[in-house]
């Protein structure tokens, strides 16, 4: 299926290095992602500051990805949208989901300082990203835990649609959604120790 590993540990954090240690490398943990029953699920820990991900290359502008989750009780499913995002101006997610028993939240990503401000420079220097991370839209909504839920996600132009089990539940215009798209992102989160599976 072409999956690639990615993600940061908390440890390893410098100016070079603003997340950490990558989740691909000698660090990796085998409870990171597993088939269980038939199914792949990922578990995140506590120490770790940013949860494990996997990749799988995608093209196009309009992007539609289907497919079947499942949530522990206090679990939480991230997917996201990558390609040349022009506003933090990197090669990075241009669009995201983060699905939990009681909300979906559509994620962004805005800058910290005016483009080409001296405070941007000095960030670049230092070897950090001229970036903030937002969440950018919240709906409520009740997602039975432990059961396979449905989940569409459609990026066409700036507008993200999300659709569980057949009813639309969030739509949010990104910032800059629109570009070609070269891979889409999962990871797991929360507090339990199987917070996703699909």
């Amino acid at each position: 299926m072409n999956w690639r590993p990615y993600g940061f540990l908390a440890t390893g954090i410098d100016a070079k290095h603003p997340l950490g240690k990558t989740v691909s490398g000698k660090d990796a943990r085998a409870e990171w992602w597993q088939i269980v029953d038939g199914a792949l699920r990922g578990q995140c820990f506590p120490e770790e500051k940013h949860p494990p991900g996997l990749r799988r290359p995608v093209s196009g502008k309009d992007i539609r990805v289907s497919c079947r989750f499942k949530l522990a009780t206090e679990g939480q499913m991230g997917i996201s949208l990558g390609g040349p995002n022009p506003v933090v101006e990197k090669d990075f997610n241009v669009a995201g989901l983060h699905i939990r028993p009681d909300r979906i939240t559509a994620w962004d990503n805005d800058v910290l300082h005016p483009k080409g401000s001296p405070e941007a420079a000095e960030l670049k220097k230092q070897g950090i990203w001229n970036r903030k991370f937002i969440y950018a839209k919240t709906e409520k909504i009740t997602i039975d835990p432990d059961i396979w839920h449905d989940l569409v996600l459609e990026l066409e132009g700036k507008e993200l649609r999300a659709i569980i089990d057949g009813k639309l539940v969030l739509t949010y215009t990104t910032l800059c959604g629109d570009v070609p798209k070269h891979d889409i992102g999962l990871q797991p989160g929360g507090k339990s120790d199987s917070p996703l599976s699909t």
